[in-house]
């Protein structure tokens, strides 16, 4: 963080301690504390003002109505604000208004965290980087990423996401990205949003919310987009079809990663990444656009393609007792990424069965069986060969499947796991991906304890 004083500390007033004390940090998890933090409370956060001061925070922020009670406490310094919320909300303003960092912003049905991740690595060997923390992509998350920006950074790269309609539009709102992406339109919060064509007007609110002069990276051809996006902006496409300014045209796939080739602005690209998909490789185009947008040397961000880092059940590949290659990818789900899943599992090469373990697609609307039956269908058409589908909405994808897989329903997570013990052999491919509402993320430590206790 860029170093400020209690005093310039805004939407708040110092009500004891020294106004001149220089916070270095902002924390809203007191076991995330750094000495040096502000510790803004918020949700609850008043019952861990003592902890986060004793982890080093140099001072707390908290609302009017919780005020007496922090003034009860030996924590030296107190600030009130009408809301805490806010409070960060400001703070993440002024840090991004205090520096000369280009704003990056993420945004799509699916990907988001995986392009922002793809795109941190890729341009942080040639310029100083901060990149969203897991989680950090809302009205919270958002400036709290803001905050992390120190004198010496060059770019930040932030995730927007949203459930409905303006939230987009509020976060730029806080501060405005100079390079907006949108990595898709898909079937997601149908629930709040009803229409594809309402999800697309949501995404484009990144590309209304830029900094003048902002540039949009969006997927070339995209129809969906067309009536949504300012016609003052600044277009850079990317995908796998002819005319987009980073064009995927040539993959080659191994049990490693992926051999790509790209065409960038009419020049080939080769590259080697650990990610392996379709839809990684489309992701990793729009991770070059932002690049070119930025002026990088893409020699050097092709050699940084090799190891890309994924965060926790987006992809995550263990190999158990017997061979039995475990995909973790339940961190969330929809039609789109269930799409991607299934159809790498069928193109990725397994000694033995492939299977896939689904849970439900939350916030699906009220076409939401329909969805489930199509995705059942798809793990047909894609040569899986075991589905078992993972609570009640979960029946869809069997009705979907039909007699194309050896179907097996059950009630929770822990009966998935039973299921799964009972049907797994030696060198079988599993697969794991639902909402996060269904709860899977487990299924594979507990998978590997079975098979460990059956050897």
């Amino acid at each position: 963080m860029i170093p400020i004083a209690l005093t310039a500390v805004p939407a708040s007033v110092v009500m004891r301690g020294d106004p001149t004390a220089i916070i270095t940090g902002v924390a809203i998890d007191s076991r995330a504390v750094q000495p040096g933090d502000l510790f803004v409370a918020i949700r609850g956060g008043i019952d861990f003002i003592e902890s986060a001061t004793e982890r080093g925070a140099i001072a707390v922020v908290v609302e009017e109505d919780e005020l007496e009670r922090a003034m009860e406490t030996d924590v030296p310094n107190i600030l009130m604000t009408f809301s805490s919320v806010r409070c960060l909300q400001f703070l993440g303003d002024t840090a991004a208004s205090g520096s000369m960092a280009i704003r990056v912003g993420v945004t799509g049905s699916t990907g988001k965290t995986s392009t922002k991740d793809a795109i941190a690595h890729l341009i942080g060997g040639q310029r100083r980087t901060v990149a969203a923390l897991e989680g950090h992509n809302n009205e919270i998350g958002y400036p709290l990423t803001l905050t992390r920006i120190e004198p010496e950074t060059e770019v930040v790269v932030c995730e927007l996401a949203m459930r409905g309609k303006g939230q987009i539009a509020e976060l730029c709102a806080l501060a405005s990205p100079d390079i907006g992406v949108i990595t898709n339109v898909g079937v997601a919060h149908m629930e709040l949003l009803g229409t594809p064509e309402a999800i697309a007007e949501a995404k484009a609110e990144i590309a209304h919310g830029l900094r003048e002069g902002g540039t949009a990276v969006i997927p070339f051809a995209e129809p969906l987009l067309d009536p949504f996006l300012p016609p003052d902006v600044t277009i850079v496409t990317f995908g796998d079809e002819a005319g987009a300014d980073v064009q995927l045209v040539d993959r080659r796939i191994d049990a490693t990663g992926q051999d790509l080739t790209y065409l960038v602005h009419g020049e080939l690209l080769a590259l080697r990444t650990n990610l392996v998909g379709r839809h990684h490789a489309r992701n990793l185009a729009a991770a070059l656009a932002v690049c070119v947008v930025l002026g990088l040397d893409l020699g050097d961000v092709a050699a940084r393609a090799a190891d890309i880092p994924l965060q926790r059940w987006r992809g995550e590949t263990t190999i158990l007792p017997g061979g039995v290659e475990v995909v973790n990818d339940a961190y969330n789900a929809n039609p789109a990424s269930m799409e991607a899943a299934l159809r790498l599992l069928g193109e990725l090469p397994a000694e033995g069965r492939r299977i896939a373990v689904l849970g439900l697609m939350a916030e699906l609307g009220p076409d939401a069986e329909r969805y489930h039956r199509e995705v059942g269908a798809l793990a047909a058409r894609s040569g899986t060969d075991i589905v078992i589908a993972v609570g009640d909405l979960a029946r869809a994808y069997l009705d979907g499947a039909a007699n194309g897989v050896d179907g097996y329903w059950v009630e929770s997570p822990d009966a998935a796991v039973d299921r799964l013990a009972e049907v797994v052999r030696d060198g079988d491919r599993v697969l794991v991906k639902g909402s996060r509402s269904a709860g899977l993320e487990a299924i594979p430590d507990l998978l590997a304890e079975r098979l460990e206790e059956r050897a």
